[in-house]
């Protein structure tokens, strides 16, 4: 596996939640999305996360949000 192209998941608590969180490195970031954070265009190969409740099975809820947002999402709220 090309180390440059893995995804990384882990755990994160907000919100009073579990959610989990995958890295998506530039090269496998190939449809832009827009960042609930910030609300500005997460443009194709820029490396950002995924991020779902940890009890929805199916990532059906997923959010694609640049990776300082995150980071900042408690002074960064969801649009």
């Amino acid at each position: 596996m090309n180390r440059a192209s893995a995804s990384v998941s882990h755990r994160a608590e907000w919100q009073g939640e579990m959610w989990t969180v995958r890295t998506v490195p530039g090269a496998n970031a190939v449809k832009e999305y827009r960042c609930p954070g910030c609300a500005q265009l997460i443009r194709v190969g820029v490396p950002h996360v995924v991020v779902w409740p940890e009890n929805d099975l199916e990532a059906g809820d997923r959010r694609h949000w640049h990776s300082v947002c995150w980071a900042a999402r408690d002074r960064r709220r969801p649009n």
